[in-house]
């Protein structure tokens, strides 16, 4: 349909601004009851349920539409009977039935506007949004407001959602974050309905997206990006369709890596995720309360790298504070008029009767949030224009007279000079950090997380640790094949940290041979790493035999280099029995000791009989020997022991005093 600048009603309706050739039936034949309810059920059985819904593609639901209308139309005229066989076949009476049959009338062709953002039906009224443009009241009107109130009832049924008196305002789920929201009698006058259509997005977007859509400054942009990479937390904020979900997304999608991402949306899918590890919760709490709030508390078993619960609005905010404190990435929304009230009414929210842990906590609620989200954004929308009104940083909390409240550092903020909207910020990107141009200050939180950010500069491109192997190994036996064996051993060290690969090993022996004497010192060093381990192990020394172990292990080069019998794993193998032993014999010296305190002293012997100091450590050894004297000699005070008894025990006591001193 050409584009046409919005009235107040008039007279006309669809016919003034549509193409003349809708009008090549005669009215009476396109809206004979009979005709229309024909056309309904050969739609309905030919058409795939995805195209009914509003704002389905007419570039792929229209030939179908044509298609199934022609066939049932050709196949009645062959019969010789049926309610279609006398209709014309041409395309623009054929939609115009479908309009009438089966879509929405004289509001589908506002609904097939992919300009068009919303769509309400108010009555018989129909008001339409354009983007970057408020609603305005279309010329075109139901004939009965039971017309679109009907329409509505049958797509609730299709999607099994039950509008009724007892239940009459409900949220009907479609396709591609389209919201149809649906008001019906008792709530509206009777046989009118409410019918709000908001489009959603059919390509999930990134923050270029939201540049593109002049939401912001490039600037501004290039500080999101730096939080996002962080891995921030991020509270967005603004009014009903000011575009914090589209903000959502775009944070989501420019998460930097492959992370596994969790969103949890209430009845409508409206979050579009680009990445490939996706997990994707529908709840309706319109049908089971808590329900947003159970699955926040199962992410906490889920491990994912970020979660996305589409909405805050009340006691659901508990379990999404206590995911943000567990340590997960969160990026949610919530009504509030400003970023600093966005804080506090989370807290409320979060204390709300029925939420979890934090009920009746506004304060401990406040003080976590301000702790665990790092970046508060508020978002404006002034006529269809939506953009970003200001970003807070979060730095703890102080108390203003007896209130908590959320101690804030202003980072960006939108400015009217001249009727034209600009942008100024507190602070720029320099690489992987903040420079502020005045006062302002990077906040702990955030300024820990930019230095981990700068420790680990690149995100693995890889999925895994094996891959990362895989390929540090063909990019060693490259710089191998050149000759250049330095550079081989130091692609190999580097995957080595991140992932023990016995087929490192292998490559790293590989480029050793091509240096022989470089191949004989680190095969020295790795002997004499060996001998102590040894000899660590020998005098029970179980720390020093560790480090010893340790050294070797953190250098693949070494470990190529020299095997000892039966492998580093074999002398790893032999610390950890020693220091099993150790901590077996130290847990029984605790419990004989208790036993002691509490007159025990024969449950105490008994205890410690099992212990072999001569296979501990001296200090372990020497604690062990001490506590199963102090037993015995109670039992030898009691009668229930000679004296001779005592012998034993005192003469391992002498014997590893004596070797601590020759030591």
């Amino acid at each position: 349909m050409p584009h046409h600048t919005l009235t107040v009603i008039e007279d006309g309706g669809l016919t003034a601004l549509g193409p003349a050739s809708l009008d090549v039936a005669a009215p009476t034949t396109l809206s004979d009851p009979v005709t229309l309810q024909a056309v309904r059920d050969a739609l309905r059985d030919s058409l795939p349920a995805e195209l009914l819904d509003p704002v389905a593609p007419a570039s792929v639901r229209d030939p179908e539409v044509l298609r199934a209308l022609r066939a049932e139309i050709g196949t009645q005229v062959e019969r010789g009977y049926g309610a279609l066989r006398s209709l014309p076949t041409d395309e623009a009476a054929l939609l115009r039935l479908f309009q009438d049959a089966l879509g929405w009338g004289p509001a589908q062709p506002y609904l097939d506007d992919e300009r068009v953002q919303e769509v309400k039906i108010i009555g018989d009224l129909i008001m339409v949004q354009e983007e970057g443009a408020d609603f305005t009241l279309a010329p075109e009107r139901f004939a009965d407001p039971r017309q679109a109130l009907d329409r509505a009832l049958l797509l609730a049924a299709r999607l099994n959602v039950p509008l009724d008196r007892t239940r009459p305002q409900d949220t009907l789920p479609l396709a591609h974050g389209t919201r149809v929201h649906v008001t019906i009698p008792p709530c509206t006058p009777e046989g009118t309905g409410l019918i709000c259509i908001r489009r959603g997005r059919r390509h999930a977007w990134t923050l270029d997206h939201i540049l593109g859509h002049q939401s912001c400054a490039p600037e501004v942009g290039d500080l999101l990006r730096l939080l996002v990479r962080a891995g921030c937390s991020f509270l967005i904020a603004g009014e009903t369709g000011c575009g914090k979900t589209a903000l959502l997304e775009a944070l989501v999608n420019s998460w930097p890596g492959e992370p596994h991402v969790v969103t949890i949306e209430d009845n409508t899918l409206e979050i579009n995720v680009r990445h490939r590890a996706w997990t994707r919760e529908l709840v309706r709490t319109a049908v089971e309360r808590g329900a947003f709030g159970r699955a926040a508390r199962e992410v906490l078993r889920q491990t994912p790298s970020l979660v996305a619960p589409g909405e805050t609005r009340a006691e659901e905010a508990g379990a999404i504070l206590a995911v943000a404190v567990s340590g997960h990435a969160v990026v949610t929304t919530i009504h509030a008029r400003s970023a600093a009230r966005a804080v506090q009414r989370f807290a409320d929210c979060a204390a709300m009767p029925g939420a979890y842990i934090y009920e009746g906590r506004r304060d401990h609620a406040i003080e976590d949030a301000c702790d665990n989200f790092q970046v508060v954004i508020h978002l404006e929308k002034v006529g269809g224009r939506r953009y970003i009104d200001e970003i807070l940083l979060l730095d703890g909390v102080e108390l203003v007279g007896e209130r908590v409240v959320p101690r804030t550092v202003r980072l960006a903020w939108a400015e009217t000079d001249e009727g034209e909207l600009t942008w100024a910020t507190a602070a720029l990107v320099q690489g992987d950090t903040l420079a502020w141009h005045g006062s302002g200050h990077t906040p702990e939180a955030l300024a820990r997380r930019l230095r981990l950010l700068q420790m680990h500069a690149d995100v693995r491109a890889t999925a895994t640790s094996r891959a990362s192997a895989t390929e540090a190994i063909a990019r060693a036996a490259t710089a191998t094949l050149a000759g250049d064996n330095t550079q081989a051993l130091a692609i190999l060290r580097r995957a080595w940290r991140d992932r023990r690969d016995e087929r490192l090993v292998a490559a790293a022996r590989h480029a050793i041979e091509l240096d022989a004497e470089q191949s004989l010192a680190l095969t020295e060093t790795a002997r004499r790493a060996e001998a102590t381990v040894d000899a660590a192990l020998l005098a029970r020394r179980w720390p020093e035999a560790r480090a010893a172990h340790a050294a070797v292990l953190a250098d693949v080069a070494l470990v190529a280099a020299h095997a000892p019998v039966g492998g580093w794993g074999a002398l790893d193998a032999a610390i950890k029995a020693g220091e099993d032993r150790d901590h077996e014999a130290a847990v029984r010296v605790t419990e004989a000791r208790l036993a002691l305190a509490q007159g025990r002293a024969r449950d105490a012997a008994d205890i410690l009989a099992r212990a072999d100091p001569g296979r501990l450590s001296t200090a372990v050894a020497r604690d062990t020997l001490a506590a199963r004297h102090a037993a015995l000699v109670i039992l030898c005070a009691a009668g229930e022991l000679g004296a001779e008894a005592l012998a034993p025990v005192e003469a391992e006591l002498e014997a590893l005093e004596g070797d601590a001193a020759h030591a």
